[in-house]
């Protein structure tokens, strides 16, 4: 057998990017074990490429994936695998599915704390009154702490966990929320999410960070919304559709709860129409709660150990439950 029947039987590497360094294309290749690698944006490229693809990374077009009967492996760019509920399809065919998981904790949690920092603190207000020229004398009252409230974190996993430990350095209490209940660290009280109707009474503010799924789309509706603290504040940083968009608008505006801070939306980018734009107690950043400066850098380590790991035959990290959709 020739080099080119080989490569051939061996299938090729599909790597949706803009640009990839040629020292990483070259490690790719070198890991690749004589797989032919293809780098490219073109949906034409890909589409000739299909029957032949073994391994696939990044953003691909996931439509073509039931085109691509040799697909073994498919590594996502992000921790999310939202082309579960737009393609359910993929739920059912033979390909192992891996995400970027634990790279966002970091970020993410600083960007949720940058959001309810600015808005009990009132610095957008204050900056705005800067652009003025004003000299905005806030009350007292206004202004609000951290210190002794209660965070409740709805998805306590690997990103959960890490806003729960900044929130402790706030000196905050955590009560995290999940799918299934299990053993919580000291001082932090763990429930499984048939309990949160029991659990957001007690919180100042609601952090969801759910992934999209058949069981979280709208999980957060008009009840979960009545049962929340007065003036509490809700937090949405991790798929908009996991919140019934107009049972928050109607909470905001009927002043149940305090606030929403949101950097992701039900439907993106948010429509000029939609009126959480000019609602006064909505803060809204364009869903980038994630994003880190060397995010590519980041998700190329995770991909390149795990194409190491595939060519070897080991387990992979970040293995997606397709039927549950994380």
């Amino acid at each position: 057998m020739n080099q080119t029947q080989e490569n051939n039987e061996k299938g090729i590497i599909l790597w949706a990017a803009q640009k990839v360094p040629e020292d990483v294309c070259e490690k790719i290749r070198k890991v690749g074990d004589g797989r032919e690698l293809v780098i490219t944006l073109d949906r034409g490229t890909a589409e000739a490429a299909a029957d032949r693809v073994e391994i696939a990374f990044g953003d691909i077009p996931f439509d073509l994936i039931p085109r691509m009967p040799r697909l073994k492996w498919l590594q996502l760019w992000s921790a999310g695998a939202d082309i579960l509920q737009q393609i359910p399809e993929l739920k059912t065919l033979p390909f192992i599915l891996t995400n970027t998981s634990g790279m966002h904790g970091r970020q993410l949690s600083e960007h949720v704390f940058g959001m309810i920092l600015t808005w009990i603190r009132r610095l957008h207000e204050a900056y705005f009154a800067q652009k003025r020229r004003e000299w905005r004398r806030f009350k007292q009252a206004e202004l609000a702490t951290l210190e002794g409230k209660t965070m409740l974190i709805l998805g306590y996993g690997a990103i959960g966990k890490t806003i729960g430990k900044t929130a402790r350095i706030f000196g905050m209490k955590i009560i995290g929320v999940r799918r299934r209940a299990e053993a919580g660290e000291p001082d932090i009280t763990v429930m499984p999410v048939t309990r949160l109707a029991e659990a957001l009474p007690q919180a100042d503010y609601v952090v969801n960070i759910l992934p999209l799924t058949q069981d979280t789309r709208c999980l957060f509706g008009a009840g979960e919304f009545a049962a929340m603290k007065k003036g509490a504040v809700y937090v949405n940083a991790g798929r908009g559709a996991t919140t019934d968009e107009n049972a928050l608008i109607e909470a905001l505006r009927g002043g149940h709860i305090g606030g929403a801070l949101l950097d992701v939306m039900e439907t993106e980018p948010l429509s000029p129409d939609s009126p959480l734009w000019d609602l006064e107690n909505v803060l809204l950043t364009p869903h980038y709660a994630g994003w880190h400066p060397r995010y590519r850098e980041m998700a190329l380590e995770i991909a390149l150990e795990n194409l190491e790991r595939y060519v070897r035959g080991g387990p992979l990290k970040n293995l997606v439950d397709k039927a549950a959709g994380y």
